[in-house]
């Protein structure tokens, strides 16, 4: 039972593998293998057999080895990739999370603007006095509500800018004012003004309103550039008329511009043609003069620095 194999043996093996040699299919080691085989010596044979059958076992066991090395850990280890992904999502949700309410904050507030852009002057001055952003923000919105429906980018920049200017208001305080003015609840209102200011809850509409109409223009750094225009303007200035008619850096309605310029000229010329009711044509001319000017002082503070040059 050695290792050797005897020539009958030799005989049998060689019939059994005689037409795998002989096929055109088999590869030529295959061929060589198979011959060394049949014609060693059992000594050789025995040799090479042991050999082979050590190479083969050592390289299972290396291969045992360094596939067992490689994949042994406890069972409840976390994988390093794992914690490190996990962290990365932890994070990440953190900061979807503060995005996400960023963006609501940016919509509401802009929600805000364009439901004050609603209200008249007198409503909206109220509001804003109240949480005290009275003078930019009312010049802001005096200049969205004059942009026409053909300006729409204009409208959306503008509403963004108003809403970047209302973002710290009380959401609370503001969604109760604007309800209160929509819905004519002038005790919720003042109710309201109260718990910020005390001196505001007892003022009332008519009493603000009065106030208003005698309220000086603020045109702070544009006073210049203001009179300018507005005096061109209903003088009727080619130059000047068309210096602001093509402004290009500024989004503005200029269907409005023109139809507040034509209603205090035609209020004007009436004024001084006609002695019949007087003080009231006095009264429009005056709130046909304030709402022209307050047009170009919202369109000069639009401008960009280097525009707002010197006269």
């Amino acid at each position: 039972r050695g290792l050797a194999v005897s020539s009958s043996g030799k005989n049998k093996m060689a019939q059994i593998l005689r037409p795998l040699i002989l096929s055109p299919a088999t590869k030529h080691p295959l061929r060589r293998c198979i011959n060394y085989i049949l014609h060693s010596s059992p000594t050789h044979t025995r040799t090479f057999t042991t050999t082979t059958t050590t190479s083969v076992i050592q390289r299972r066991n290396v291969h045992v080895v360094v596939s067992g090395a490689r994949g042994l850990r406890p069972a409840d280890a976390p994988v390093t990739s794992d914690l490190s992904s996990y962290s990365d999502s932890e994070s990440d949700g953190e900061g979807r999370k503060s995005r996400n309410e960023k963006k609501r904050e940016a919509r509401r507030s802009v929600r805000w603007g364009m439901e004050l852009a609603e209200f008249n002057d007198v409503q909206i001055k109220r509001i804003l006095r109240v949480v005290s952003l009275e003078k930019e923000v009312f010049d802001a919105l005096m200049l969205v509500k004059r942009l026409g429906r053909d300006v729409r980018e204009g409208k959306r920049r503008q509403f963004s800018y108003i809403g970047r200017l209302l973002r710290e208001v009380e959401p609370e305080l503001m969604d109760g004012l604007i309800k209160a003015t929509k819905d004519g609840d002038q005790q919720t209102f003042q109710q309201l003004s109260a718990s910020v200011n005390p001196d505001l809850g007892d003022t009332s509409e008519e009493e603000e309103e009065s106030d208003y109409e005698d309220e000086d223009e603020g045109f702070g750094d544009h006073h210049d550039i203001v009179t300018k225009w507005f005096d061109g303007l209903v003088n009727k200035d080619v130059d000047i008329t068309n210096e602001i008619y093509s402004l290009s850096t500024v989004d503005f309605d200029r269907q409005e511009l023109r139809k507040l310029v034509r209603t205090f000229c035609s209020l004007q010329v009436r004024n001084t043609t006609s002695a019949d009711n007087e003080g009231e044509t006095d009264k429009k001319l005056l709130k046909a003069k304030k709402l022209l000017t307050r047009f170009l002082v919202c369109l000069a503070k639009q401008l960009p620095t280097e525009e707002n040059y010197i006269l």
